[in-house]
């Protein structure tokens, strides 16, 4: 039965808030960060920061330019308010909160393949 509600089908339009604890010792200090929903474009992008094809037409990975566009496309807000900037320099520890709400680069790489690599395929 083809699908009557075509809003299933699109990406949607609002972000989804996260609250991410930042400091193990006080449990009121939390951050919020509002992640947009994620297309199919999106994704194609994201492969190409992701990666690099080198003259010779070896492939490497670039984590860091997967992530830079992952925090400056997907994150939409935060509070407290950050400029891109600040953003990018987030401690490591916000930092790896905030990516285990995004999409990691093996389930991008997942997802460009179709999924075949999840061993789901019947």
């Amino acid at each position: 039965m083809p699908v009557v509600d075509k809003n299933k089908l699109l990406r949607q339009t609002n972000e989804t808030k996260h609250t991410i604890p930042i400091d193990p010792d006080d449990p009121d200090a939390v951050m919020e960060v509002w992640i947009r929903d994620i297309s199919f474009f999106d994704i194609q992008r994201a492969t190409q920061e992701l990666f690099d094809i080198g003259g010779g037409g070896e492939l490497s990975l670039n984590l860091e330019a997967y992530w830079r566009f992952a925090f400056t496309s997907w994150i939409m807000k935060t509070n407290p308010t950050l400029s891109t900037d600040e953003i990018l320099n987030l401690k490591g520890d916000v930092g790896n909160a905030i990516s285990s709400l995004l999409p990691s680069p093996d389930e991008l790489a997942q997802t460009v393949q179709g999924g075949f690599t999840k061993g789901d395929s019947a």
